[in-house]
């Protein structure tokens, strides 16, 4: 794997561990909001990071879906809506 190619894994890498975060933080709650939407509404960016990798941006997209938590608790939807 290129050196390219390893950013860019850890780049999709980060954004799977931020969108499945658990706590409370506001700023990790930014991040996993940000992460979610980003994998979720088909970013360019993401699509281009996929396709990079040689991977299917609408594959990647359903395994994370399937696989990975990325909803938001009660704790979280409160701690974003005073942030508001």
């Amino acid at each position: 794997m290129s050196g390219e190619e390893n950013f860019i894994t850890q780049i999709l890498t980060q954004a799977v561990e931020d969108a499945s975060y658990e706590g409370a933080s506001k700023k990790y709650l930014k991040h996993k909001v940000s992460a979610i939407d980003w994998i979720v509404s088909y970013d360019p960016q993401y699509q281009e990071y996929c396709k990079m990798l040689g991977l299917d941006p609408s594959t990647i997209r359903n395994k994370i879906l399937k696989n990975v938590n990325i909803t938001l608790t009660k704790k979280q939807n409160k701690q974003i809506e005073r942030t508001l």
